[in-house]
């Protein structure tokens, strides 16, 4: 049995919020995984033909961009520097690296199994292993020797630092391919000439999630504001679509009257951000004359107009940048990756981070008589999403996983793989 989920995003807790018993509100809560580990127990106690089961960490386990340890670091030593000082910045990795493992050690220790209640929680007497799969916030991660030793000791209980597969493929027993999925992502993942990803390269997404998103965070700090606003603005990584921090920041705004202070704020962000030799070295790459509206375009509209606009765009237009943004890449590449070669006799193609859990019937392939489908993991963390009247921004856990059954391990003589996809939701205030 697969038993798959995603996009953790465990951080080093300097861009969280605390609770007033000092819980912190951005890395999940570590109870979380008891109820996981005890729900599979019970689905693996109750099918006595399953014999092993396989738990795949399908990337953005770790999140070494979301982290205030970034900045004031020398503009060399930085994963987007040009020219880029690659030991300086690996050890800048691993430094943060420690810090997330420390600050997560619990949850990292029931991930892994070494938890002292894990044997009170786990009764199934089955065989378990365990497969991390780099994401794109854990880039970096596979490009480091002493960070996959750290990755494979802290979170999958093994000794090694050999290179994280990009992606986990089972063609006879559970017909299923595993990527994280941001290989349908050009803003997170960037490609060679022949189409294909190369996972070593720097993606935009890199400096977008630091110098953007968690520098909101860290320079409003620093602005004579109400706390609670700078609470609002340490949670902005955590609005879906990214997009909507647009209307999210209109609203810290408009609530706390700060127009003046956050403007100037934003106005030096984006100016930084643009200035950056990388950001001009992607934009000259990326942007192609002859194919539309690609995706330079689309990022050069979305930042010109929050700088020409301000903090006041309008929201028709935000919805049209939604539109850019959301689109079903990641079904397109599902469906193209099954319709190739050695995944040709695959049922099942897992993907994560989207952070939405979704299920698509790709086809019927009637040559192997067999369905095809997407599934998509979702993610284990906090979400705000804008409400449908667009007034305001609600804050909600979610908790989700898929799980692929071989052959008998859904039910005695049932040779078809089976899947199940789990999604629970909860209030979090």
């Amino acid at each position: 049995m697969l038993v798959i989920i995603s996009d953790l995003h465990f951080t080093d807790g300097t861009t969280s919020n605390y609770s007033d018993n000092n819980e912190d509100l951005f890395n999940i809560n570590p109870e979380a995984f008891r109820i996981f580990f005890r729900k599979i127990s019970d689905i693996v106690e109750r099918r006595p033909s399953i014999e092993e089961v396989t738990f795949i960490y399908d990337g953005d386990i770790f999140d070494i961009l979301r982290t205030h340890l970034w900045f004031g670091a020398p503009q060399n030593e930085l994963p987007w520097s040009l020219p880029l000082e690659k030991d300086k910045v690996y050890k800048r990795c691993d430094n943060i690296l420690n810090e997330i493992i420390n600050h997560n050690e619990a949850s990292l220790s029931w991930l892994n199994g070494t938890h002292e209640e894990f044997k009170d929680t786990w009764k199934a007497q089955v065989k378990i292993d365990r497969i991390y799969i780099p994401g794109n916030h854990d880039r970096i991660i596979n490009l480091h020797s002493p960070c996959r030793r750290k990755v494979n000791q802290h979170l999958l209980n093994k000794p090694g630092d050999s290179r994280f597969s990009p992606f986990y493929m089972d063609r006879d027993f559970h017909q299923t391919l595993v990527m994280h999925g941001h290989e349908s992502d050009a803003f997170n993942c960037e490609f060679d000439k022949k189409g294909k990803p190369k996972y070593s390269a720097v993606p935009i997404g890199d400096p977008m999630t630091t110098m953007l998103f968690a520098r909101m965070g860290y320079d409003a700090e620093k602005l004579p504001i109400n706390n609670e606003a700078k609470k609002r603005f340490r949670d902005i990584d955590n609005v879906r679509p990214s997009i909507a921090a647009i209307r999210y920041v209109q609203d810290i705004i408009n609530d706390f009257n700060i127009g003046k202070k956050v403007e100037g704020m934003l106005g030096d962000i984006l100016s930084d951000f643009k200035d950056l030799p990388f950001y001009e070295k992607w934009n000259d790459e990326h942007d192609r004359f002859n194919i539309g509206y690609d995706e330079a375009d689309k990022l050069q509209f979305a930042l010109r107009a929050i700088s020409f606009l301000g903090t006041k765009v309008p929201a028709g237009l935000l919805e049209k940048l939604s539109a850019f943004v959301r689109d079903d890449s990641c079904v397109k590449l599902a469906n193209k990756t099954l319709e190739q070669g050695l995944a040709q006799d695959i049922r099942f193609c897992v993907f994560g981070h989207t952070h939405e859990p979704l299920h698509v019937p790709l086809c019927f392939d009637p040559e192997l008589s067999i369905e095809k489908h997407y599934l998509n993991t979702g993610t284990f963390r906090t979400t705000f999403t804008q409400t449908y009247d667009k007034e305001l921004f609600v804050r909600f856990q979610r908790m989700s996983y898929v799980i692929i059954y071989g052959p008998d391990e859904y039910a005695k003589g049932e040779k078809t793989p089976m899947y199940e996809m789990w999604s629970g939701i909860r209030m979090h205030h």
